[in-house]
């Protein structure tokens, strides 16, 4: 008569990873290789709102943003250009995207440009930045768009307008090393679960909350 046993065969305990909430960056958390090359936050500003000019009045509009940011625009688009207060990118031919650092700019822009010159689109609560800084950063975002981010093709005060992971964005070179991405809010979970995703290979942390400017 055989000794059958009615123990179960002994498996070692397995060791789990926690993955970070989708679509959500929880500061402090770190995934991914180690140690981490990476860091990713999400960025707040006081005012957001894209302006465009209407066709012959270019020049004016383009000059009372100048005035109002404190700064010089950039001579093209695909540019940004900043100041203590403001970051002014020029997206498109009459387009322009104007960061304030205080929520006061949104009065202050609308007032000063004459709805005969621009229309003026207040994208606060539209838009959310994530920003992805560390030296693997562009090979991140070269993995959903094919934009050449060597410095000299695209040296930091660049930008442009882009689709990653089939969410239109906004992506400006803040340094070498530094990216921000503005996407719309209602998709923005979706582009941090791709980032967080996509960044995995060579490892991040979550950083705390910032501001643009």
């Amino acid at each position: 008569m055989s000794d059958v046993s009615n123990e179960q065969p002994r498996t070692e305990p397995q060791t789990t990873v926690a993955r970070p909430v989708v679509g959500r960056l929880v500061p402090g958390e770190a995934a991914g290789a180690e140690p981490p090359t990476l860091t990713l936050r999400e960025l707040s500003t006081g005012a957001l709102l894209e302006v465009g000019a209407w066709p012959n009045h270019l020049e004016k509009v383009t000059k009372t943003l100048s005035d109002l940011a404190g700064t010089t625009l950039p001579g093209r688009p695909g540019r940004f250009t900043e100041s203590p207060s403001a970051l002014v990118c020029w997206i498109a031919f009459g387009r322009f995207i104007y960061l304030g650092a205080e929520a006061g700019e949104t009065a202050r822009v609308d007032g000063a440009l004459e709805a005969e010159d621009a229309a003026v689109v207040d994208l606060a609560g539209a838009r959310r930045i994530v920003r992805i800084e560390g030296e693997a950063a562009s090979e991140v975002l070269n993995k959903a768009v094919a934009i050449d981010f060597d410095p000299a093709a695209f040296p930091a005060g660049a930008l442009a307008q882009s689709v990653i992971h089939q969410i239109p964005a906004v992506i400006l070179r803040r340094s070498e090393t530094v990216f921000d991405v503005l996407a719309p809010s209602s998709l923005a979970d979706a582009l941090i679960d791709w980032m967080t995703d996509a960044a995995l290979e060579f490892g991040y942390r979550v950083g705390e909350p910032g501001a643009v400017l």
